[in-house]
């Protein structure tokens, strides 16, 4: 035991770090923290309706069994320590790719110190699983012992099935299928074979494996869908997104609209425009009674969306653009119109997201008791988060340019045999960071960069450095 602490007590010291900060949160807010969506998660329990804002995955695989078994503090419980399974999983992994133990704790630590993540596990929220499913998709398709270093078919299709899971708990997930695929097309340096058979047939075996598992868990969670709604989708959440994004930069006065289309213009000049109002406009009952009655709201919102993005794509790329980069800020403030920072922040004081009394009767319903809270935790917690207890935004854009370097081979990266794990990382960072700011900006969305960046730069890192002793790539 001493020997294993004095190789690794760098990781040692910031685990146990993590593991506190988790221990307050949970002291802290009893019996966790309800955002506004938790009330939708717990309100779907055993109905399993996927026509809402949320996919039913979270509900069904792990707020119905965590809660057969106990309250919600017990699902914030288990939400933490999936946290520190988080860090566990990125720092063997990059073990395995021949990091030093020092660097490896690098990979880890934001995952165990940023309180923005242990503040999310908090919550009743899907987030941390879907970062779960994140490490776990990374250890499939990059923690191979074989020589060759790329995943086998059965590898493949595990992480194929890892990500249609995520998918049904968070469908921003989808976006991840591109930089898989690329890996999978590439690893291991089979594809410069292209006339032998056997190295075209094992391309073919291990792409096919994952999308073959990832198509049979969304073919099924779309067949459910289709059942239950009568449409062909996995969401209804689709036209929500796309006239969100459309109304915050629409210029009606130069669109060429009818009647109907007209009256979803927003009333707001542009750069007044907040796109999670918009997003949720749908709900908005008043606004829907502005439209004739029968009107199909999602149907004008989705026709609205592709008229502005026909008509200004500048404009749109542009947005999603800025939106994108606006995670790698030097410090986690607010922009014009965006979510508020302060949603994620811990409080002096237990959070009352809803009415008070709405939340009280939840946390009775499923926890058997009112909310309470410890203050000086929530103010230690609090002036910990505010000061040092996140990740420097040009830390993780840095942590992103050495995976970009090692995948176009600089330095050593050439025969490194990490070009194609540095590009799987920092591609699944760029896709789905990508992905969330195409809907809006919020910095509860970048959390994934703060699991994936990090791993892929010390990927970069050992690529560039040459520490690799087998040629993977």
């Amino acid at each position: 035991m001493r020997g294993i602490l004095a190789k690794h007590w760098l990781f040692a010291i910031v685990l146990a770090g993590g593991a506190a900060l988790r221990v307050l949160a949970w002291l802290a807010y009893q019996p966790a923290l309800l955002y506004f969506d938790s009330f939708r998660y717990l309100d779907n329990l055993g109905v399993h309706n996927p026509a809402g804002l949320h996919p039913i995955g979270y509900d069904l695989l792990v707020l119905e069994p965590l809660l057969s078994v106990g309250g919600l503090d017990v699902v914030s419980a288990v939400q933490h320590v999936a946290g520190l399974g988080c860090a566990v999983g990125l720092y063997a992994l990059a073990l395995r790719l021949r990091a030093p133990s020092w660097l490896a704790a690098i990979a880890a630590a934001p995952v165990l110190l940023d309180a923005y993540i242990v503040q999310i596990e908090q919550m009743i929220m899907s987030d941390i699983w879907l970062l779960v499913a994140l490490v776990g998709m990374l250890w499939l398709l990059l923690g191979t012992r074989s020589t060759s270093g790329a995943p086998n078919p059965r590898r493949a299709a595990l992480a194929g099935l890892v990500l249609g899971i995520a998918v049904a708990i968070r469908m921003v997930a989808i976006s991840l299928v591109v930089p898989a695929v690329m890996y999978l097309l590439i690893a291991g340096g089979a594809w410069r074979a292209w006339r032998d058979r056997d190295a075209l047939r094992l391309i073919a075996q291990r792409t096919g494996a994952f999308l073959v598992l990832f198509a049979v868990v969304i073919g099924s969670y779309a067949g459910y869908f289709y059942t239950q709604t009568g449409k062909v989708g996995l969401s209804n959440t689709s036209a929500n997104v796309l006239y969100s994004r459309a109304a915050v930069v629409a210029d009606c006065d130069e669109l060429d609209l009818g009647p109907i289309l007209r009256l979803a213009c927003p009333a707001e000049p542009i750069g007044h425009r907040e796109p999670d109002y918009y997003a949720h406009r749908g709900a908005d009952e008043e606004w829907v009674d502005s439209f004739p009655s029968g009107t199909n709201i999602p149907r004008v919102q989705h026709e609205f969306g592709v008229h502005v993005l026909t008509s200004q794509p500048l404009d749109v790329l542009g947005a999603v653009i800025v939106d994108f980069l606006k995670g790698f800020r030097p410090e986690r403030t607010d922009a014009p119109n965006d979510v508020s920072v302060a949603r994620w922040h811990f409080q002096r004081e237990y959070q009352y997201y809803n009415h008070k009394d709405i939340t009280v009767a939840y946390s009775r319903q499923y926890s058997g008791e009112a909310p309470s809270d410890i203050p000086a935790i929530g103010s230690f917690l609090r002036s910990y988060q505010l000061s040092v207890g996140y990740t420097p935004g040009p830390l993780l854009a840095a942590f992103g340019v050495l995976a970009i370097a090692a995948m176009l081979g600089a330095g050593r990266a050439r025969t490194s045999g990490l070009r194609s794990a540095a590009l799987l990382s920092v591609g699944m960072a760029v896709t789905i960071l990508f992905a969330s700011a195409a809907f809006e900006f919020s910095w509860r969305y970048q959390l994934p960069g703060v699991v994936l960046l990090p791993i892929a730069g010390v990927i970069g890192i050992v690529a560039l450095w040459g520490r690799r002793r087998h040629i993977w790539n």
